[in-house]
Parts: C-alpha cells; structure tokens; sequence
C-alpha cells in the first residue's frame, strides 16, 4: 500500500467529517504552550475537542490556559502521577472518533486537521493514520553538521531499503522533516518510526484500563503504538506535515538520554519473544560505535567505523532478519 497524498478529492461536507479529540498535557510549559493551543485554534476545524490537563503548574501557565478557556472544551490543574497518567485523564474525556496528544511544546502544522479528517472521511478502514513531522532544532549550534556524518554509512543502504528516513531541508541546516514508511511500522519495535504528534487513531483503540501505560515516562508512546501493532490495527501514512517540534534542548525527549533507550529495550522484550535478544548485541557491540561517532566527529572515524556498524548488521541479519537488524538504530537517545 502506497503512503496516501493529501486528499484533493471533492471537499466532505463538513457535518461528515469526524470528530477529533486532542489532549494537551502540561507541566510548567508556561513559555509554549500560548503557541500549542494557538496552533489547535488555527486549525478552524469544525468538530474539535480541546482537552487540557495540567499537572499543578507554578510557572503561570494557568494564566496562559485561561486566555485561551472559550476555545477549550474542558481544562483541569491538578497534581498527577506523571505526563502518561495526564494524558490518560484527557483521554477519559474525549468524545471524538480521531484522538491525539499535543505536548505543550509541540505545534499542528497549518491544516493539518482537515488532511486528517478528509483522509479518515476517504479511507473509512483506517484505523492509525501517520504523517510527516517537521522537526525544527532552536539551539545555536548547527545539528545538521553531527547529524549529517554519524548517519553518513547508516543510510547508505537507505537507498536499497526504503524504510523512511530523516531528511534535512536543502537552505536550512536546522530543519529536518521526519518520514514513516509503512515497511517500518511492520518492523516495530525493532524500528521506532513514528513522531507522536502526527500520529491519529480512532478512539475505539484505546481499550485497555490505561491506553497510555504508566510504567513509561519517555517512550510511552511508543509503547502505545507497539500495542497497537500487536493488536494488529490497519495502518497508513501521509506524505502530508501534520506537526511541528520545536527541539530547544530542553525538551522532555531531547533530555532523556540512556533513561529512554532502556524503556526502549523494555518494549522489546514485551513484544518480542527471543532467546537473546536483539537489543543485547545492539547495547554491547552499537552503543560503544554510536557513543565513540558522538564524541569524535571527524570524518576519519566516520568512514571508519560507519563500515564497522554495517559489518556488525550483517552479521546478526541471519539470525534476526537483515530489515530488522538495520532498522534498530536507537541512536538518537544515547
């Protein structure tokens, strides 16, 4: 099946299309989450829920959810266990078919609702729809120049493979738009392919006593999307930009570090029964290359042990699959 384009089919009555739920978690997002909310708000779509749970915020985001109280349709300021227990809180209060989450943090790109709710209208046996994601880096230091040579022989074999990829804006070193192929979405969770915030689904999936399990504090969403690939859900992608994430350093995942990759191996082990698994040969023999290629920059030990890391992937390939091999490259939390 072929990534969907956005739909230049006859325009649904609006009364057709489906309703949509976003849940905004906060905590102390008092700088960004003006811009989220205003980003939900641009969206002029015609049947939107606007969930906000904050955690007991101090940093006056409070204030800030009230300027925008007319266009919500229910906010809460409360203690909380943590962000997943947040989001399932909204989560228990969405009517709509299509639901999400929006860190506060995070932006919808312009219209992206309406590509949403036109792609579900067109395509009624969908039951997870994943766009593109326009990752935008607000630091001063370049990330292109580390993210350009460490993945230099890691996407090598991209062209052979179409398995997605990230790929940098040609006049802007600091964008990077993120692609999801369904060939990776077969290959989770050894493949982490989706950016959450443009990932839709219908709210029937969420049924389990926690749609977002609490034992995950960085990677639950993709814990989320691994139960939903184990359920055996009906998939699709959109070439289309539904979101925008701002990286400024301080974000949530851009702080994580080894904390998320460990939640990582979690997942595995819960939905893949091995002997030994894939994830020990990736933590003792990529790990050592990834950390090393991080820390030395220089084109010399890129084209070293680039090939190194390849050589590594075709020796496991027998015993785990050569897709599945090349696909796990958890390299963005080390």
């Amino acid at each position: 099946m072929h990534s969907l384009q956005p739909p230049n089919l006859n325009e649904p009555n609006p009364s057709k299309l489906p309703s949509i739920s976003i849940v905004v978690p906060n905590y102390q997002g008092g700088k960004t989450i003006g811009q989220t909310l205003q980003s939900l708000i641009d969206q002029n779509y015609p049947h939107l829920e606007i969930i906000v749970v904050d955690g007991g915020s101090t940093d006056g985001s409070i204030d800030i959810i009230r300027q925008f109280e007319s266009h919500l349709t229910g906010w809460i300021s409360e203690p909380d266990r943590g962000q997943s227990h947040a989001i399932n809180k909204g989560f228990a209060c969405c009517t709509g078919d299509i639901v999400n989450w929006l860190c506060s943090d995070d932006l919808l790109a312009p219209h992206a609702l309406h590509t949403i709710g036109k792609i579900f209208t067109h395509n009624p046996n969908i039951d997870v729809l994943v766009g593109r994601c326009r990752i935008e880096y607000l630091t001063d230091e370049n990330p292109g120049i580390p993210l350009k040579s460490s993945r230099f022989w890691l996407n090598l074999l991209q062209r052979f493979m179409p398995l997605g990829t990230i790929v940098q804006e040609a006049d802007n070193d600091h964008v990077f738009i993120r692609s999801t192929t369904l060939e990776q979405i077969r290959l989770m969770p050894a493949s982490v392919p989706i950016h959450q915030p443009s990932c839709f689904y219908r709210r029937r999936l969420l049924n389990r006593e926690c749609p977002v399990n609490e034992a995950y504090h960085y990677t639950m969403d993709i814990e989320l999307f691994n139960y939903f690939h184990a359920s055996g859900v009906r998939w699709e992608t959109t070439d289309a930009v539904l979101s925008i994430a701002p990286v400024s350093g301080q974000n949530k995942s851009s702080l994580a570090g080894i904390k998320a990759t460990y939640e990582l191996e979690k997942i595995y082990a819960t939905y893949v029964q091995e002997r030994v698994p894939l994830t020990y040969w990736h933590r003792h023999l990529r790990y050592p290359l990834e950390r090393f290629l991080k820390q030395n920059q220089h084109k010399m030990w890129v084209y070293l042990i680039g090939p190194l890391w390849i050589a590594i992937t075709l020796l496991l390939a027998p015993f785990y699959g050569f897709k599945r091999a090349w696909a796990l490259r958890w390299t963005s939390w080390i």
